[in-house]
């Protein structure tokens, strides 16, 4: 099938931008751009002009395009778009490929099964109807992969409190230690106020990407791969991003509670303990 003119590519991407306007670069850059796209799925049948358009729709028009197309997931973002134009294979390689593994991914991070297998089965029926299918709010800004488990396991979370209607103290129960080691357990209660009290405005003192990194980590399930991509960061940097929120997180916690309780150097350790033992949980109930 002979390939669509780059002219023609131009347009549609200006005619979705609402302009008329075009530098120089644009034919290169564009068609570049989809070349590489439509090359990842060899199976399909690629559609140049639509993805034109559909690239026009998500660049700002104050923006370059080459700048934007920076460490964008081109192949995939072509995926998302033939899947939203009905192309039966496209959804297949979507359901293969990145659904499927969905439930296991949540049930491992304790997502109820039932809870899990519900949450996915919505999810695929949001992803592609309705006025406002979710996979459009999909940017290509990191892994496909990534976003479908962050999108999930959000709904997840939200439908399991919804299921278990339980109070934080319940929820947290629940995820606490599953050694059950009693000093823990009596520390946790002991402490319990100071800990909700000192926790809180900790992570109120944290910056806001180190906030979004423990949320999208913890709450969400991204790897550093997924966090690598979003920032536009080698994964490297990204662990120690996260590692360092959590640094932070656990001693301004720490910190707060040796001036709340007025406690002796000795105990600092086991203070520490029950931060770290508690730390997951926690941001889970206060960034959730």
């Amino acid at each position: 099938m002979a390939l669509m003119t780059t002219e023609d590519e131009c347009r549609a991407f200006l005619a979705a931008q609402a302009t008329e306007t075009a530098n120089h670069e644009l034919a290169g850059t564009l068609g570049a751009a989809i070349d590489r796209a439509v090359q990842a799925w060899p199976d399909l049948v690629p559609d140049r002009v639509g993805f034109a358009g559909f690239l026009g729709q998500r660049v700002p028009s104050d923006v370059a395009l080459a700048e934007w197309l920076r460490g964008r997931a081109l192949g995939e973002l072509y995926l998302v778009f033939a899947c939203l134009a009905g192309e039966p294979r496209a959804s297949r390689e979507l359901e293969e490929r990145y659904l499927r593994e969905l439930v296991e991914l949540l049930v491992r991070q304790r997502i109820a099964r039932d809870v899990a297998i519900e949450t996915v089965q919505q999810l695929r029926i949001r992803l592609l109807t309705g006025d406002r299918p979710v996979l459009r709010a999909y940017g290509g800004a990191g892994t496909l992969k990534g976003w479908l488990r962050i999108t999930a396991l959000r709904e997840a979370i939200r439908a399991q409190r919804r299921a278990q209607s339980r109070d934080d103290d319940e929820v947290s129960e629940a995820l606490a230690d599953e050694a059950g080691d009693p000093s823990m357990q009596y520390q946790r209660r002991l402490y319990q106020d100071e800990f909700r009290a000192a926790f809180g405005q900790a992570v109120a003192s944290l910056s806001v990407r180190d906030r979004n990194l423990l949320k999208q980590s913890v709450l969400y399930g991204a790897t550093v791969d997924d966090l690598g991509a979003l920032y536009h960061v080698h994964r490297a940097t990204a662990a120690r991003w996260i590692a360092s929120a959590r640094e932070r997180l656990a001693e301004e916690t720490r910190q707060r509670m040796i001036d709340q309780l007025k406690i002796q150097p000795s105990e600092y350790d086991s203070i520490l303990h029950l931060i770290q033992s508690q730390l997951d949980v926690s941001v889970v109930r206060v960034l959730g």
